[in-house]
């Protein structure tokens, strides 16, 4: 009786821990390694509103009148200042394609109204043989439209650190009168020409995205835009301005698709 207790008591030892050796700990397969969301990819639209100064702030004058009573003969100085500032604000438009975690290209297209006017004014006493006179030299820059690519670095959380250029317009007024009562014709009480026109030129800046929804971004930027040189002619005399600004705005996008 007690070997046939003892053989029950070693098979059940050895069927425990044949169970026991099949009972182990569940495996679960490791999850994927993470692959960054498409976020970028997609149409936007958006608003942005900012601050806009000169930085080509030279009037060049040169003189067209060498005779006795040409306004070039020390009447003129050949340069002067005249800056401009104000405010910028518009819309823009564009599209985001991100290619891969690394790269996001884009191009964008805005445009603004701006408020940056400037004036300077000189006035002549007059002597002797030289009447009194003044001179009044305004510049403004109505409108400013960009058309730019754009490359990217997403980074964490939601931002994208980008850098941006490309093509710049916009529709720019430059006057120089001269108010001169006492002068002879052609002159007479002065003459006030004004040239505007549309001017073409370039741009370069950067700026910071982020993406604090599904659908919407908050942006900051700088932008440099030279539109090149605008010239006026006046009697006796040209002047000469080149249109450099600097920008610095904020903006705001809702992204469509996403």
């Amino acid at each position: 009786m007690k070997r046939l207790a003892v053989a029950f008591v070693g098979l059940g030892a050895l069927m425990g821990s044949s169970f026991a050796a099949d009972v182990t700990a569940p495996y679960y397969n490791p999850p994927p390694p993470f692959l960054p969301i498409d976020t970028w990819t997609g149409f936007y639209i958006g608003g942005n509103a900012g601050w806009i100064g000169s930085s080509g702030n030279t009037i060049i004058n040169t003189g067209t009148d060498t005779g006795p009573g040409g306004l070039a003969l020390g009447l003129i100085p050949g340069t002067i200042g005249v800056s401009h500032n104000g405010l910028i604000g518009g819309g823009q438009i564009g599209y985001n394609w991100q290619y891969g975690p690394n790269w996001v290209w884009g191009i964008e297209a805005d445009f603004d109204g701006t408020s940056a006017k400037g004036t300077a004014a000189l006035a002549f006493p007059g002597s002797a043989v030289i009447v009194p006179s003044t001179g009044v030299f305004s510049r403004e820059l109505d409108t400013l439209g960009t058309v730019r690519a754009r490359a990217g670095f997403p980074s964490y959380p939601n931002l994208l650190w980008y850098v941006t250029a490309g093509l710049a317009y916009g529709e720019s007024k430059f006057s120089s009168a001269w108010l001169c009562p006492a002068c002879l014709p052609p002159t007479g009480a002065g003459t006030a020409p004004q040239t505007s026109g549309t001017l073409v030129g370039w741009t370069a800046g950067a700026g910071i995205e982020w993406m604090f929804a599904p659908a919407w971004s908050v942006k900051a930027e700088y932008l440099y835009v030279d539109l090149g040189n605008q010239s006026n002619t006046n009697t006796g005399f040209n002047s000469t301005v080149n249109e450099r600004d600097n920008i610095v705005r904020a903006g705001v996008n809702y992204r469509f698709f996403w």
